[in-house]
């Protein structure tokens, strides 16, 4: 039989390139594998401003081979990578180095195999936005990309305001009730009765009432209570000169007196206890008295002068103080059935 040589070699000759191409193709399919799990979180993604970056991935079997490198290199992004970042490997070890824009991990004496995280390292983002596409390389053999989204803001302001404030509570409260938040009313009369030579009629003491004040306000400057008396005295509505005159004293019975004081016992003043913020009250003087109770009677003259009862020193919420109205009188007072007095209290709050 007669062979035709050329067709021979020419067959022969495909089929050699044939098996060589699917030798290398298969080779290089071996040799190259990518990661996965792959991303890199940066704490910025505005454009052109140094972000850090914390890269992470899964890699593929037999990872960064001692002395084998893997490079991810951030096409777009500014030539100022920098940092010592960790590198940590699921075994073996890796370490990091900076050329422009890339990152090279190469191996260490032991491969590094598993999960691979380098964090923090730094640079600028590029200058447009979009999606910008990060590729591996290296001698690793290991490929493959991620993306990184790039904006041109990445910052939402919040804003927000806060008015000045300050409401304030003032009236009779029922004897013995505490006069702390949850106090709600205003005005009413405190009644002290029927006055006698042999005691001190005092506000707590056989159910008269007391004064509950009680403010909040943001001030960071604090507020102050007044308070002012309408006739600086107990006067006789039909006869006005007739007259408990006040005045500042410890006032004791079969002595004429009348005044009022702050409480200095436990639950006349402070904050709310269910709501405890800010400043506490402080007493002022001539309304300080050492023993301001239902049966301490040390009280402050009134006037018709408005003068600062209690203080706080910034804002407060609930902030209070019990006041106690207190008289007495000696055996000279003259008879009449309506004897009284108007208090005005005023919160002032300094902004």
């Amino acid at each position: 039989m007669k062979i035709d040589l050329k067709k021979f070699f020419a067959k022969t000759l495909t089929a050699v390139i044939v098996i060589i191409s699917l030798f290398e193709f298969n080779s290089f399919s071996a040799l190259a594998a990518s990661p996965t799990n792959l991303k890199d979180t940066l704490d910025r993604l505005k454009v052109s401003v140094s972000a850090t970056h914390s890269l992470s991935m899964t890699l593929p079997a037999g990872g960064i081979t001692t002395g084998d490198t893997l490079t991810v290199t951030y096409t777009g992004f500014a030539a100022d990578f920098a940092g010592a970042p960790v590198v940590t490997c699921g075994a073996g070890s890796a370490t990091a180095g900076f050329g422009t824009n890339v990152l090279t991990l190469t191996g260490g004496g032991t491969a590094c195999t598993g999960t691979l995280t380098v964090t923090p390292f730094t640079g600028t983002n590029p200058g447009s936005a979009g999606s910008k596409t990060i590729a591996l390389g290296g001698s690793a053999g290991i490929t493959g990309s991620f993306a990184i989204a790039i904006v041109t803001d990445d910052q939402v302001s919040i804003t927000a305001t806060v008015d000045p404030f300050i409401t304030f509570n003032v009236g009779s409260q029922a004897a013995v009730t505490g006069c702390d938040g949850t106090f709600v009313e205003n005005g009413g009369t405190v009644a002290l009765g029927t006055l006698t030579t042999g005691a001190v009629t005092s506000s707590d003491a056989s159910s008269v009432a007391h004064i509950c004040t009680r403010v909040t306000t943001n001030s960071a400057s604090g507020a102050a209570v007044t308070v002012k008396s309408a006739n600086a005295a107990l006067a006789s509505t039909s006869t006005p000169a007739d007259t408990i005159a006040s005045g500042s004293a410890t006032l004791v019975a079969g002595t004429t007196g009348y005044g009022i004081c702050a409480g200095s016992a436990g639950g006349d003043s402070g904050k709310d206890t269910t709501v405890p913020v800010g400043a506490s009250p402080s007493r002022t003087s001539p309304f300080d008295g050492a023993s301001c109770t239902s049966s301490g009677h040390d009280v402050g003259g009134l006037t018709t002068n408005a003068q600062n009862l209690w203080t706080i020193a910034s804002g407060s919420q609930n902030a209070f103080f019990r006041v106690y109205v207190k008289a007495a009188i000696s055996g000279t007072v003259l008879p009449h059935s309506d004897y009284a007095d108007t208090l005005t209290f005023v919160a002032t709050a300094t902004f």
